[in-house]
């Protein structure tokens, strides 16, 4: 009895050691939470072009890292269909994750078809998930976006068996002139895009909130600057790297919303920022980075513009000689800044000074209800602005600024109908395109010459719409002035548009709430 207990409690000691360090261990190891993190995101990319008809349901996707360990990325059910993904993408996941090398990708089936002269047969699945193999490094702070390559017409084995065959790669170098720069303001990132092949080609992890965003003009240091609303600063991103080199807080505003970027002369560029929250115009010197000047604007500061470059007027096929020599004169000293006031339905307009760099003087026009959206349109000698509480087109003419003549400065064109977002002339194809919030469109006007200003508040010179996204935000006009894309903050995606057939050709997926768009001039 006595040997059975002594042999009894060495066990039991060893027993509660084991429990007790096991439960310090467990209290003492670090949740996912508490390690550095960066985002993750995976894309799916589809082929140019798929001769089979197979369409798969995912359950879910995990992550393999090097040490063994899985994470989940998303168990959100989503159905692939290879026709549908021909030539597109499918955002699969958008995730924090702990910083390390993550290995593979696992992905879960629940179903496979394949559909062949008109009838369905069911393909049988791998019994194990589908692992890819990747080479993915998180960093605190960064994101790092993998692209799977699905091929269908190599992904049925033996006639019945769907093996899917999925190939990764990671972010590559791109030309920076091919680059669109979309801000994701749900994911805290901005989406690169390749407007060659209209995908996105990577991710860079910004601050909180980024809204406006803009791209600087010295073609000797490209540079992408982003308004990050939430963080109160401006993330400034080198395209070559697409990583932040600095960040630029905002010493002397709150909200930092529109931004915009005005080239004086070779090696000199400023940045204008619009605090939305504290009525207020950031000026930076974009050499040393440094918030120079603030100027009190209007109320709610949501968008900001600033005179282009004057090689433009050489374009010019509405103004005399006379007007395009008023305008290079003027620009000989001063340029100027326009910013949209959203709460007190006016524009200010900022006359700066080429030398020093400095605010000169500040013009206040009224305009109509809720104005939202703002673009200059230089050949022309306007500057275009959309109210979105209005049914009016505000239409501001330059010349008659330079002049000092305010009160005679602003007509309108009529009937536009409200929710108007955004406004882009196109010098071109003589129009304007507006982006309509409901029902989500872009409508196209024409784009009237001189004597314009007397006609123009009884006609609608409407010449069609093109259907986008839900809740389109912003567009650009590509440089060879071809397509339109148009960001849609609730369709989470970029509308590619072909202005001469005047369709939609192509819908990006982006982050979360895109809503701010740029990208190089060539």
């Amino acid at each position: 009895m006595m040997s059975r207990l002594h042999t009894g409690i060495p066990l039991l000691l060893f027993l509660l050691s084991v429990i007790i360090f096991g439960c310090i261990s467990s209290e003492e190891r670090p949740s996912d939470s508490e390690y550095p993190t960066g985002q993750f995101t995976l894309y799916l990319n589809g082929p140019d072009k798929a001769f089979e008809d197979i369409t798969f349901d995912l359950s879910s996707i995990n992550v393999l890292s090097e040490e063994g360990l899985s994470r989940e990325l998303t168990n959100t059910p989503l159905t692939v269909n290879s026709q549908d993904i021909s030539g597109r993408q499918v955002l699969l996941s958008e995730k924090s994750l702990p910083e390390g090398r993550y290995v593979t990708i696992r992905m879960f089936l629940s179903g496979a078809a394949l559909i062949k002269n008109g009838r369905m047969a069911t393909l049988a699945l791998p019994r194990e998930a589908i692992e890819v193999p990747i080479s993915a490094v998180i960093e605190h702070n960064r994101n790092t976006s993998v692209f799977i390559h699905w091929e269908p017409d190599a992904s049925i084995v033996d006639s019945y068996l769907f093996s899917p065959a999925l190939t990764s790669r990671g972010q590559v170098p791109e030309l920076s002139s091919l680059l669109i720069y979309v801000t994701n303001e749900g994911s805290n990132n901005v989406s690169v895009i390749n407007r060659k092949t209209n995908t996105v080609v990577a991710s860079i992890l910004v601050g909180e909130r980024p809204r406006g965003i803009a791209v600087s003009k010295n073609g000797e240091r490209l540079r992408v600057y982003v308004a990050n609303s939430g963080s109160n600063n401006i993330a400034v991103i080198n395209p070559t790297t697409n990583r932040i080199e600095n960040e630029v807080p905002i010493r002397f505003g709150k909200g930092p919303e529109g931004i915009a970027v005005a080239r004086i002369s070779s090696g000199r560029e400023f940045v204008f920022v619009t605090n939305y929250d504290s009525n207020s115009l950031s000026v930076i010197n974009a050499v040393t980075l440094q918030e120079v000047e603030k100027i009190d604007v209007g109320i709610g500061p949501i968008v900001v513009a600033a005179d282009p470059p004057v090689s433009l007027l050489a374009h010019s096929r509405s103004l005399t000689a006379d007007e395009m020599n008023t305008l290079k004169n003027f620009r000989q000293s001063f340029f100027n800044v326009y910013v949209v006031n959203q709460h007190s339905n006016t524009v200010s307009i900022v006359r700066m000074d080429n030398a020093s760099g400095t605010k000169v003087d500040v013009t206040t026009l009224d305009v109509e209800w809720e104005p939202v959206g703002l673009s200059v349109d230089y050949p022309r000698g306007k500057v275009y602005v959309a109210n979105y509480g209005s049914d009016k087109l505000s239409v501001i003419d330059i010349l008659e600024i330079i002049k000092g003549n305010t009160s005679g400065a602003v007509t309108v064109i009529n009937n536009v109908g409200k929710g108007v977002t955004g406004v882009i002339p196109d010098t071109i194809f003589e129009r304007i395109y507006l982006l309509k919030d409901f029902p989500g469109e872009i409508m196209i006007l024409r784009a009237f010459g001189k004597g314009f200003e007397s006609i123009g508040s009884v006609l609608t010179p409407i010449m069609g719409t093109i259907p986008v996204g839900q809740a389109p935000r912003s567009l650009l006009l590509d440089p060879e002035k071809r397509t339109l894309y148009v960001v849609n903050s609730e369709s989470d995606s970029v509308s590619v548009v072909d202005k001469t057939t005047k369709r939609q050709v192509k819908r990006i997926p982006v982050g979360r709430k895109p809503y701010g768009i740029a990208m190089f001039p060539e």
